[in-house]
């Protein structure tokens, strides 16, 4: 109990520290969707229990004060670069941070990060029992290992230039796991960039969505070396906000990938998404022109563009814009540019259809 009551002052102590007199979290506004609760969630996160900069606990504050509602340290097993320091533990990161994340109410998902030269790459291992029989010489047994624990896989960074520096490629090894089921989701966005071939990948081989941040210095210096104000997340949808129900919802491919101003996803998630953030009405109406308030009330962002050249909008979070488009055929179709269920195919909808009865 003693334990438990210094780690809930520790996390109190550096949420008032990084927030001034009072900590503050931001609520992010995403829309629910179909029933489901829509989870904000970031499943590659390090620690100095691997090769990242900040204790565990720092990462539970960082992940309240940003409106998340679940994380996954994913320290990683084979690569521990401050041992000379702080002792190889591969449960300890989970352990440390557990009672935390309980009183922050952050759901905490207990993984690990299999780190392997490419082919084959980077594997988180996510909903795991325990990390250290994960570690093996051998990727595949680390794999069988991780699943036999009923872990759900994703491959992390799969056009990370490091490792393959001509772009994403799919190689017989990434097959021989696949046909094997020993990976169920990937990467499309982690830390700074994307892959629009990894949204192909995603979409022919069924697996399912990740943006991730895959953080390893202080969050404040990610987003200031960065000029955003956001990690990358992952929504997911979630019949009930537990852990239990993330895990069917990964497997079922309920998610998207927000990253930047992009949002990744199947087509009927994104149309979902789209209908719920979105308030569409006729303010002005002659034989001419139309014009038509829309409104966005959440924190994502929609690229319009419209038939009419020169009409194209950009529609910040929690705003609204007026445009008028003339009274023909088709007048009221928008391309949400940045909305992707596959590279070069964004959502195509009516105005009249966003409009609520």
């Amino acid at each position: 109990m003693k334990l438990k009551r210094i780690t809930a002052v520790l996390l109190l102590s550096w949420l008032i520290f990084q927030a001034g007199a009072q900590p503050v979290r931001n609520e992010l506004l995403v829309p629910d969707i179909d029933g489901y609760h829509t989870l904000k969630c970031d499943f590659h996160i390090h620690t100095v229990f691997s090769d990242g900069d900040v204790w565990p606990l720092t990462r539970v504050s960082e992940a309240w004060r940003e409106g998340l509602d679940a994380i996954a340290i994913t320290d990683h097993l084979e690569y521990n670069p401050h041992k000379k320091y702080i002792p190889i533990s591969h449960e300890a990161p989970y352990e440390i941070a557990k009672e935390s994340a309980q009183q922050a109410g952050i759901i905490l998902i207990k993984g690990t990060e299999i780190t392997k030269s490419m082919p084959p790459g980077h594997f988180n291992a996510l909903f795991i029992d325990q990390a250290t029989p994960v570690h093996n010489d051998d990727y595949k047994q680390a794999l069988r290992e991780a699943k036999a624990q009923g872990a759900f896989i994703l491959w992390n960074h799969p056009g990370w230039k490091a490792q393959v520096p001509d772009g994403p490629k799919w190689m017989d090894e990434h097959q021989e796991l696949f046909d094997e089921k020993l990976f169920h989701g990937i990467e499309v966005a982690n830390y700074n960039e994307w892959y629009p071939e990894v949204l192909h990948w995603a979409g022919d081989k069924n697996l399912t969505i990740f943006s991730n941040s895959d953080i390893h210095e202080p969050m404040s210096d990610y987003l200031l070396q960065n000029k955003t104000d956001r990690r990358p997340i992952t929504l997911v949808f979630s019949r009930e906000r537990t852990s239990e129900s993330i895990h069917e919802a990964l497997l079922a491919g309920r998610t998207a990938g927000w990253f930047r101003e992009y949002l990744f996803a199947r087509e009927e998630i994104l149309n979902q998404l789209l209908e719920e953030s979105i308030d569409v009405s006729i303010t002005g109406r002659n034989e001419k022109n139309i014009t038509y308030k829309i409104r966005n009330h959440t924190d994502l962002v929609f690229n319009m563009h419209f038939p009419v050249a020169g009409s194209d909008k950009f529609l910040p979070g929690r705003s609204s814009i007026l445009i008028t488009l003339p009274a023909k055929e088709n007048h009221d179709q928008v391309t949400f540019g940045n909305l992707l269920s596959r590279s070069g195919k964004p959502v195509v909808a009516q105005l009249s259809s966003l409009m609520k009865p």
